[in-house]
């Protein structure tokens, strides 16, 4: 049977084709070229040398920020592994003309130049924006949770401590009675006995220094990031937050935060979309996890439109037919009615963390069948509200009457994070501190772009555009 055998190994040949001719015209390293040298590195915050430098000549920028896009772009974000991709790679060799920058060189670009790449990500959503693919008119605004390079282990709790030393203390008293018992094995005993010592120490260390700091938590390895729930279980990570368009489904921008819910997010991440889009209106929605009363506030107040819903929740009775939702708000009386018509009427002003609110009390309550059902209180059911409560009564009833365009959030905003998790593998963070993930985290989402607009548009057209 006759086998392909190939060429002999062993066989000098002379090769006469350029390295051009070995990259398909449809190769997708062919648009981040076009891409890179289209952008003005020094305006978007890359550090260009003067050429003046003694010692070593530098790498030119655009090279190393092509390396780096295309890592993304391929899965291969490891300094390390771009090193060894540039030996070998011969579509990278074509994108970065055979230059082999060591891993140091790659870490440090990032390092050096970290802002910029957010801003890199904010200018391709202006460069889409021109394109007629990103519009602005209607965003979603979601937030997913990625793992942190800090361990479960490596992150203490005031609870967790406390638990720690009363462990230590189980431990110490164990090995106190077994010295007293059993002298044969003292030296040995003893040892374990002081290691339980020291290690109460630094318990007690630990915690006296999140009581002195005002936190509940500390991570050791990563002191930015912060354990929160991510998939139904408690983990070190990262809040990511992210901004799509509805059109087709571009991530416009991206916040890194360690917030460990996204209920303070909504209006910056709103307020930044829009002041880069600048659109002539625009309506964000976001899910329950959002819902803020002074965000929503200043996004109505910014002329945006909001849908948003909030979670339900019980009264003190934990009966779902007397929840405050379910009392109506008489604005020319000024009056609340209960569902068994009566009336609450104002008693009182109050405030909370600078919030003013308008007090009403129902003077029938001691007579009410449906007292057991309303109420708890001993004075009667009470509510409170809010000086620009109308404001979230409008955004609650728009929210209703566009319930269909508020059921599309879940098909505009996941699909990123899908792609970012489950196709491109990008489920945890390599770097550390802030400043530095927030410089990952846009390099996965300009990857993410990417590869939407290679999966819409040819290489040619794209060079093109891109020209």
């Amino acid at each position: 049977m006759a086998y392909i055998v190939g060429a002999d190994r062993n066989q000098i040949k002379m090769v006469t084709t350029s390295l051009d001719s070995l990259i398909d015209e449809d190769n997708s390293v062919r648009v981040i070229d076009a891409y890179v040298d289209s952008l003005d590195l020094i305006e978007l915050g890359f550090k260009e040398y003067s050429g003046t430098n003694r010692g070593q000549a530098p790498y030119r920028r655009s090279d190393l920020l092509k390396l780096h896009i295309y890592g993304y772009l391929n899965k291969v974000r490891s300094s390390r592994a771009l090193e060894i991709e540039c030996k070998r790679n011969l579509e990278l060799m074509w994108l970065v003309n055979t230059i082999m920058p060591d891993h140091g060189t790659i870490a440090g670009f990032v390092k050096d130049n970290r802002k910029a790449f957010h801003e890199t990500l904010r200018n391709l959503t202006l460069i889409l924006k021109g394109w007629g693919l990103v519009y602005g008119r209607l965003i979603a605004i979601d937030g997913t949770k990625i793992r942190a390079q800090n361990s479960k282990h490596n992150c203490i709790t005031k609870s967790g401590l406390e638990k720690k030393i009363a462990y230590a203390d189980e431990q110490i008293n164990a090995y106190l009675m077994a010295i007293e018992k059993e002298t044969h094995n003292e030296p040995e005993l003893k040892e374990k006995l002081e290691a339980y010592q020291e290690l109460k120490k630094q318990y007690i260390q630990q915690k006296q220094e999140l009581h002195d700091e005002g936190i509940e938590q500390k991570s050791l390895i990563d002191p930015d990031s912060k354990r929160m729930k991510n998939n139904g279980a408690l983990d070190i990570c990262y809040n990511v937050q992210s901004v799509v368009d509805a059109k087709n489904h571009f991530v416009v921008d991206i916040s890194t935060t360690n917030d460990i819910n996204d209920q303070n997010q909504l209006y910056a991440m709103a307020k930044d979309a829009t002041d880069l889009l600048v659109p002539e209106e625009c309506t964000v929605i976001a899910d329950t996890g959002y819902y803020n009363v002074t965000g929503i506030k200043s996004c109505t107040d910014d002329g945006m439109t909001v849908l948003i819903k909030k979670a339900r929740a019980n009264n003190s009775t934990k009966d779902n037919e007397f929840r405050k939702e379910k009392f109506r708000y008489d604005s020319v009386e000024d009056i609340y009615i209960c569902p068994a018509g009566q009336q609450l009427e104002f008693f009182e002003n109050t405030s909370k963390n600078g919030m003013k609110y308008r007090k009403y009390k129902c003077g029938a309550c001691s007579d009410c069948k449906y007292r057991a059902k309303c109420t708890s209180s001993k004075n009667g059911r009470t509510l409170q509200r809010w000086e620009h409560e109308a404001v979230l009564e409008a955004v609650c009833k728009e929210t209703l009457d566009k319930n269909e365009t508020y059921k599309k959030r879940r098909c505009i905003v996941e699909h990123p994070f899908g792609t970012i998790k489950r196709s491109l593998g990008y489920s945890f963070f390599l770097r550390k501190r802030t400043e530095n993930v927030d410089a990952e985290a846009s390099s996965m989402f300009i990857a993410y772009n990417f590869k939407r607009l290679l999966s819409m548009f040819s290489t040619k057209e794209l060079i093109e555009k891109f020209s």
